[in-house]
């Protein structure tokens, strides 16, 4: 499957309040940057080691790791206008104490570090939510280029922020620069209080955060078209982490270079990730998603090389012009993935997934390539990602993501099923469904009944089993149990979609007459388990 689309590339920018939007993504993210080039620029100039400054890194990218699936779950019951603003006026706060800390002369590593980790807080929820939120602002057929339109915003803010960032730490100090960290939050605040919908993120029935996680779970467990995007994801994250942690020791211990220098190199990865989305749009549609994220990943491997052995500050300008383009490039692919073909039910979530395993990779990243530069050293650290980033290339190409696997946004069209109204409450359901398969298909109907009960499992089945008649070797019994009547209803209308119900008509080509459905429930008073 490839990306190719009709929709072109600015179409979506004429929908009003998509631009209003991006620019509560850009502000975020541009006073995030601003904050992780201080730190780590103020880092690298007092002397810390290796670890200390990758660290840095492993702040803004850990709290992905920690909070993704519950803001995930929580984003799709609770409003997104209040998740956005709330988030703004949080980081508008935590960057007046920072502002307030620093007069007073007490920002050291401790400090530093927190802020970077609530900054990281603050962007994961703002990047999670505004992925929810985009379905409310813009068409589905729009959603072939939107991601592509958010990654080079989001990425495009790694050169707006690093080049706002060096030029106040180098004119004004660090003071100035956490406040206009500051400023950028509370316009984020005003945009979202402004733009939001009042209906985004509040039309989803309200489910516990623990039972939504163990969903999303699940889901992933018995996909393995996810699992395998996820398995990608990872290994393209850690090499890739290295450029992040280790480029201010790049550029202060080989190439000399300025507080300013450093903030026009880390600005040069955001020029090539806002042109090279523009520039790559029409080779991405040509492409299938694996090649294309080779192509990036064999790119980036060529910009890990130089930086390790380039010693000229133009040169590796040019680099990392490159490694922008790579870098959005591979990114907005996964995301275009995910929306082309995980269903709306559970896709907050899976994006929060999507999310979790790249930061997380490029927050372990991070730290190994801290700990490794202080073992063996800042070039061959680097040079050692550059071949584990030739290694996720080709492995790209010979084992890459599905391009499709029983899985699809598009909801089912069937005629409706008389389902029971019956107050079953909270407790257990199991659904009896016997099969009576005609001999000659018998083989066929073990390979369609495998494929249906992971079906089930995605869709929110707690358990799926498929028993043989002792006394009828031609009658097949499944019992699929739900946590809840509710969820039952749920898996066979709302999350129902075409490849489901192509499936289940696979089953039932192969029976001698139509399955038969019992409902089981689990009585009141005893213990559901």
């Amino acid at each position: 499957m490839t990306g190719a689309t009709q929709m072109g590339f600015f179409a979506p920018l004429r929908v009003r309040r998509l631009r209003l939007m991006l620019l509560v993504e850009l502000g975020a993210s541009v006073g995030v940057w601003i904050l992780v080039l201080a730190a780590q620029w103020i880092l690298t100039e007092a002397g810390e080691s290796a670890t200390t400054v990758s660290a840095v890194q492993f702040a803004i990218s850990v709290p992905f790791f920690l909070f993704a699936l519950p803001i995930g779950a929580i984003a799709e019951y609770t409003s997104h206008r209040r998740l956005l603003v709330g988030i703004s006026l949080i980081l508008l706060i935590a960057s007046a104490v920072l502002v307030v800390l620093d007069i007073l002369g007490q920002v050291g590593v401790a400090v530093l570090m927190g802020s970077v980790f609530v900054a990281g807080a603050g962007l994961a929820v703002v990047a999670i939510v505004w992925q929810a939120l985009l379905p409310h602002l813009v068409s589905r057929d729009m959603m072939t280029v939107v991601p592509a339109i958010d990654g080079a915003v989001f990425n495009g803010a790694r050169a707006i922020g690093p080049l706002i960032g060096g030029a106040i730490l180098a004119g004004l100090g660090s003071t100035w620069a956490f406040a206009s960290v500051g400023v950028l939050f509370a316009g984020c605040a005003v945009i979202a209080a402004w733009q939001v919908p009042t209906t985004a993120g509040t039309g989803a029935t309200r489910s516990p955060v623990g039972k939504a996680v163990s969903g999303g779970i699940r889901f992933i467990r018995h996909s393995r078209w996810t699992r395998r995007l996820l398995v990608r994801l990872t290994i393209f994250g850690i090499p890739a982490s290295c450029l992040w942690a280790l480029l201010p020791l790049v550029a202060h211990d080989r190439l000399r270079a300025s507080t300013f220098e450093f903030g026009v190199m880390s600005g040069a990865i955001g020029v090539g990730a806002v042109v090279g989305t523009i520039v790559l749009m029409p080779l991405r549609a040509k492409m299938s998603w694996n090649r294309f994220v080779a192509l990036g990943s064999g790119a980036y491997a060529v910009v890990l090389a130089g930086m390790a052995f380039a010693t000229r500050l133009d040169v590796i300008l040019v680099l990392m012009v490159v490694v922008g383009a790579a870098w959005v490039g591979v990114q907005s692919t996964w995301m275009i993935a995910a929306h082309s073909v995980v269903p709306p039910w559970i896709k907050a979530r899976i994006i929060a997934f999507i999310m979790l395993t790249f930061q997380g990779s490029q927050a372990v990243g991070a730290i190994v390539w801290g700990i490794l530069a202080d073992l063996i050293g800042l070039v061959p650290a680097v040079a050692t990602a550059a071949v584990l980033m030739i290694v996720a290339a080709v492995g790209v190409l010979r084992r890459g993501i599905f391009p499709s696997e029983g899985i699809a946004p598009d909801p089912a069209v069937f005629e409706a099923v008389a389902l029971p109204e019956a107050g079953f409450g909270d407790r257990q359901v199991v659904i009896e469904t016997t099969y009576v398969v005609a001999p000659e298909n018998r083989s066929h109907f073990f390979d369609d009944i495998e494929e249906l009960r992971r079906s089930r499992l995605r869709l929110g089945a707690l358990r799926c089993t498929v028993m043989q008649a002792a006394q009828h070797p031609d009658t097949y019994v499944e019992y699929s149990t739900f946590s809840a009547w509710a969820d039952y209803i749920l898996h066979e209308t709302e999350r129902l979609t075409v490849p489901e119900m192509r499936l289940r008509e696979r089953v039932a080509a192969n029976l001698k007459s139509a399955p038969v459905t019992r409902v089981l429930v689990v009585p009141e008073g005893t213990n559901s388990r």
